[in-house]
């Protein structure tokens, strides 16, 4: 799929009932599961299909995360994660998130992750998969 330079992947939430703590606000931990989500859903449509490292013989850990919370969600909002690609090299790429909700910031993160073989040592990412990252722009 051909994407404009600078383009910002984009991925709807809406916050559920077992997401919240007994206040109505959304767990700090919960941000993290949605950006996962998005990035599963980034890589999916950029060619990285999940399968397990025996099948795909590529894998993707997180070896950094730097995480600011600027707002709380609460239960039933529709939030939007977006998220684009600061750097995409070799073998390790940096993706910059924002969580939104209408036009309030709850969160922003930068995740810096690294692409292993199967025996987890450190490998290099597939040409489509960096070249379609490297397309990205940053929330």
């Amino acid at each position: 799929m051909e994407r404009d330079e600078g383009w910002i992947h984009r991925y709807p939430v809406r916050v559920q009932f077992d997401e919240v703590d007994q206040y109505g606000i959304v767990h700090h931990t919960r941000y993290l599961v949605y950006m996962e989500r998005a990035r599963v859903q980034l890589l999916g449509e950029l060619g990285m299909r999940p399968g397990g490292l025996e099948e795909t013989q590529l894998g993707l850990i997180v070896s950094k995360m730097e995480v600011r919370f600027k707002a709380s969600g609460q239960f039933l909002d529709e939030l939007i994660v977006e998220q684009g690609c600061r750097s995409a090299g070799a073998s390790r790429i940096e993706l910059a998130y924002r969580i939104t909700r209408d036009d309030t910031t709850l969160v922003e993160a930068n995740l810096v992750l690294a692409f292993v073989d199967k025996t987890g040592r450190p490998c290099r990412a597939p040409d489509s998969l960096r070249s379609g990252l490297g397309s990205m722009g940053t929330p």
